[in-house]
Parts: C-alpha cells; sequence; structure tokens
C-alpha cells in the first residue's frame, strides 16, 4: 500500500516530464535546437555556472560549517543563524538588488553580469543549502571514532580525511544537489545579471515568441542535464559505510583552539553574510527611506499580496508534508533499487524550470477540469510538485533518526504499527517533518516564475508584485522595495524556526549526552537502557 501510494506520488511529481514526452516533441526537434548557435551557447552557459556555483557553495557551505562546529570560533550559535540568513531573500531579489547597488554606488563596474560575477551572486545566495546539513553532519560524527584514528595514523588531518570527510560526503551531495537544481531551474536572477542559460531561453520562446515546441525541446535537454546531476551528487554521496558507523555522537565533538587568529578569522567569515544580504538591505533601506525614492510606499496596498503569499505558502507546506510521507517511508523502511527510483523522480521535477510545469498544469486543468483553471488549486499543486523533494529529503532524515529497530521491538511486545507510529516514530521524526516543511513555505513564497503563469485573477503574491514593478529590468529599487522588505522579513521567520530546530535537534543530543555521561561517572555499574527499555518507556 505504501509503495503504491509513493509510485503514485512519484507519478505525479512526473507530470512535466509526461507532458514533454507526450506533446510530441522528438530527437529531430532536439538536434534542431542544437544547430543553433545560441542554443549551444545556452548549454554552455548552463553548465559553467551550475558547476562554478556548486563549487564555490561547496567551498563558502563547508568552510562556514567546519568553523561554527569544530573551532573555537566566538558566538558559534549566532554565526550559524548569521550563515544561513540569505535563504530568506529571494534569488532573484538578491541579484536585483545587486545589480541596482552596483548602478548606484559604482556605476563603471560590470562585473556583476558577467559570468563569474552571476556565479559569486548566486553562490552567496545558494550556499546555506550546503552549510545547514554539514553543520548536523560534523555535530553527529562521533568523537570516539576521531580520536581512536589520530592515535593510530599520527599524519596531520588523518581523521578529517579519514572520518569526518568520508561522514560529510552525503549532506555535502544532498545539498550540492539541491544548489544545481536551482541553478537549473533559475529564472529571475539569471535575467537580471543577463545570463542566457537554458531556462531564460525556455522562458523567453514561451513568453516572447510563443514557439511552445521549441520550448519543449530545450526543456528535455533541460531535464537530460538534471538527470546527470542526480548522478553526480550520488557519486560524491559514496556508497562507504563511514557516515553510518560515525552516526549518533555520544559527545560534543573536539574543537580546534584558533588562537589569535580566532578574532581575524570571525570577522573574514561575517563578511560573507554581509556580501549575501547586504545589498538587499541596503537597496530595500534606500528605496523605503532614502531621498532617492521616487515614490512613497503605499502599505495599505500590500496587505492582500502578503496574506495571500502566506497562505498559499501554508497551504503548500501542508500538502507536501503529507504526499511525501509514503515516499520518505519506502525508501527509509524498505530500502531497494524501486524504493530509491521513486524517491530519485520527485527530484527531476524539482530541476524542470516553472514555466513547462505551469505550462503542463495549464494543459491539464483546461482539458480535464476546466473549472480548475487558474484557482488557488492548480498553483498550490504546482507549489507542491516543485518543492516535494524538499520535504522528502528532510522527512528521510527524521525517520533514519527513528531507527526501524524501534519498530521491531515495538512489534515484539505487541504494539500495533498505527500506535508505534504515533507514539514512538513520529516524535521522533518530527524535527525532520517540521524542517521540510518549513522549506516548503518558505520556497513557495518566493517562487515567481509559477506564480505568474498560474496565479488567479484578481490576485497577486509579494513576488509578482514586485516582479511587476521591475519590468524585468534594474531601473529604480524604491519602488520594489516595500515588496522586497516584506519578502526578507517573511522568509526571516522560517529561516529562524529551521536554525533553531537545527540548533535545538542538535543541542538537547549534546546536553544528554553529558548527563549520561556525568550518570555513568558517578554509578559506573549501571547499564545504559536497551532499545526495549526505550520503547517500553513511549509505549505505556
Amino acid at each position: 500500500m505504501t509503495a503504491l501510494a509513493a509510485v503514485a506520488v512519484a507519478g505525479m511529481s512526473l507530470v512535466p516530464i509526461g507532458y514533454l514526452l507526450l506533446s510530441g516533441t522528438s530527437i529531430t526537434d532536439i538536434r534542431a535546437q542544437l544547430a543553433y548557435s545560441t542554443t549551444v551557447s545556452a548549454v554552455g552557459q548552463t553548465i559553467a555556472l551550475t558547476l562554478l556555483i556548486g563549487a564555490l557553495s561547496a567551498v563558502i557551505g563547508v568552510g562556514c560549517a567546519l568553523l561554527v562546529t569544530r573551532t573555537s570560533v566566538p558566538a558559534p550559535r549566532l554565526l550559524t543563524v548569521l550563515f544561513s540568513m540569505p535563504l530568506a531573500v529571494p534569488g532573484f531579489v538578491s541579484a536585483y538588488a545587486a545589480y541596482s547597488a552596483t548602478l548606484t554606488y559604482a556605476p563603471s563596474f560590470g562585473g556583476l553580469r558577467t559570468l563569474p560575477g552571476a556565479a559569486v551572486v548566486l553562490a552567496l545566495s545558494l550556499y546555506p543549502y550546503v552549510f545547514l546539513p554539514c553543520v548536523i553532519a560534523l555535530r553527529r560524527i562521533d568523537p570516539a571514532l576521531e580520536e581512536v584514528v589520530s592515535t593510530l595514523r599520527r599524519r596531520r588531518f588523518s581523521s578529517f580525511r579519514t572520518v569526518s570527510l568520508p561522514a560529510l560526503r552525503p549532506a555535502l551531495a544532498a545539498g550540492l544537489l539541491i544548489v544545481a537544481l536551482h541553478v537549473l531551474a533559475e529564472y529571475g536572477a539569471m535575467a537580471q545579471l543577463g545570463r542566457s542559460t537554458l531556462t531564460t531561453k525556455i522562458v523567453a520562446e514561451m513568453l516572447n515568441y510563443g514557439d511552445y515546441r521549441s520550448a519543449r525541446s530545450l526543456s528535455l535537454l533541460l531535464t537530460a542535464l538534471a538527470v546527470l546531476v542526480l548522478i553526480g551528487t550520488r557519486w560524491i554521496a559514496g556508497g562507504s559505510s563511514i557516515a553510518e558507523v560515525t552516526r549518533g555522537s555520544t559527545r560534543p565533538p573536539r574543537r580546534i583552539s584558533l588562537g589569535a587568529a580566532r578574532l581575524p578569522l570571525t570577522a573574514i567569515a561575517i563578511v560573507v553574510p554581509i556580501l549575501a544580504i547586504g545589498p538587499t538591505v541596503v537597496m530595500t533601506t534606500r528605496g523605503l527611506l532614502g531621498p532617492g525614492r521616487s515614490s512613497a510606499p503605499s502599505w495599505s496596498s500590500i496587505t492582500g499580496p502578503l496574506t495571500t503569499t502566506i497562505g498559499y505558502a501554508v497551504a503548500a507546506a501542508l500538502v507536501a508534508t503529507l504526499v511525501a510521507v509514503p515516499v520518505s517511508w519506502w525508501v527509509t523502511r524498505a530500502p531497494s533499487a524501486r524504493s530509491h527510483l521513486t524517491e530519485r523522480a520527485v527530484w527531476v521535477a524539482h530541476s524542470i524550470p516553472s514555466a513547462i510545469l505551469a505550462l503542463a498544469l495549464v494543459f491539464l486543468s483546461t482539458r480535464l477540469a476546466p473549472s480548475l483553471y487558474k484557482t488557488a488549486a492548480v498553483l498550490v499543486a504546482a507549489y507542491v510538485i516543485l518543492y516535494l523533494p524538499l520535504a522528502v529529503a528532510n522527512q528521510r532524515v527524521g525517520l533514519q533518526a527513528a531507527r526501524r529497530t524501534y519498530d521491531d521491538v515495538a512489534a515484539s511486545l505487541g504494539v500495533r504499527p498505527s500506535r508505534t507510529f504515533v507514539r514512538v516514530t513520529l516524535p521522533l521524526a518530527a524535527p525532520g517533518f517540521m524542517a521540510g516543511a518549513i522549506l516548503v513555505a518558505l520556497d513557495a513564497s518566493k517562487e515567481l516564475t509559477t506564480t505568474l503563469m498560474l496565479l488567479p485573477f484578481n490576485t497577486s503574491t509579494l513576488s509578482s508584485k514586485l516582479w511587476a514593478t521591475t519590468n524585468g529590468e534594474s531601473l529604480d529599487f524604491s519602488a520594489a522595495a516595500p515588496y522586497a522588505a516584506l519578502l526578507v522579513l517573511l522568509g526571516i521567520v522560517p529561516v529562524w524556526l529551521l536554525v533553531r530546530h537545527t540548533l535545538a535537534g542538535l543541542a538537547p543530543a549534546s546536553s544528554r549526552s553529558t548527563r549520561e555521561h556525568q550518570d555513568r561517572a558517578q554509578h559506573p555499574t549501571d547499564q545504559a537502557p536497551s532499545d526495549q527499555d526505550l520503547i517500553t518507556a513511549q509505549l505505556p
């Protein structure tokens, strides 16, 4: 039953792919597209930006994670919050603000709209997707294993190469997968930074020229790149069992003393979030309060878009959380080639340009259920398909924390599976479920392209209103400032909850382990509770 539900969810996620295949697109069409030099250039830019942004995000994300988890840097919890803040700013808003800032304060600087400049802007916006899972992975490595390796191999960084790096690979791969698929599907930021990628070309073919056949052909090319990304990140994750062995630390990890470099390194590290969110903060403040603003913001006119944005984001988070359960449950409780293939299928939809997904839903709704066209139900369905992988990935992490052994022990005690799920599994997996829902709500509130194409009539969101003020060009940020300010403030709430969840999910383990360590020191003959003792305590 669970497998059937998971396959049904995967099938729903592949609706855009089905639309592309059933719409008559052929290999001949793809070859014809590749005959154009602009298409080849767009493919090259897409690949180059994906690799460059992925590499920069990995360096920044892993570096920041090592800094807050493994060094004596001051205020690591505050730094964790600061390093996560770029998640609160939509990518197209970051790009828009950065470009407007250069036009305002450094008009002769043209580096931002080059390929390296665009890569830096987007990497500063996306690196938290690598940073947060790496923080969790590094905190969960058992330091005892690293100490054993350091004792046996006295070479420098031997424990990092042998233990930490292999244990870090799954988290790094998960973060890079999200970053790469975001880059492949990004439209707003690429348009603002003057980059011609496959996604911008697809949207241009659809909206500017009305050439849907070319758009579908290019979308298949983009899907092929997404499949390569899935394969590549699978290789990065690796098949070593070291990640399983090191999971579940019994005490906090060791920290390296930075000595005299402690404060200089902290100052350098703070530059990262400043560069990431600084232009948005400066330009928004200038647009709201500065002398250069063109008109006073009409706050009363943005109440409607604000409530609409919140409503759609919450609805998408709730639906995605429920729909993701069969997939995450199947892949964690009955791992197999079929369950892993099903899980990967939902990721493919994440890489499809939002415009194609919107087009597929318009096609289906107008033919199968015309009354649903341009309704909130179709828009929320699009959000769910786009961001379902975020819910699945985080639920999977949560369910892995609730070990399958607990289910077996509960079953041996005669407890029904439903009762075990409610009393044991769900409380342990709840942090993962909550993190997934928060990420879905956060990304849905920032989504631009799908919103523009599927938004119900006489309705607007913060993203659509902000984009309407730019008309795709960076001329004057003052009109966009109220919407940018609310989008950022709206994003700060789920980011704060996400970071709080991450820190809270780690702190109790450390404090609990400390208490257990002290108890064992005071009562050395006491035995650690078995799995059966733990389950019995949860099921009185």
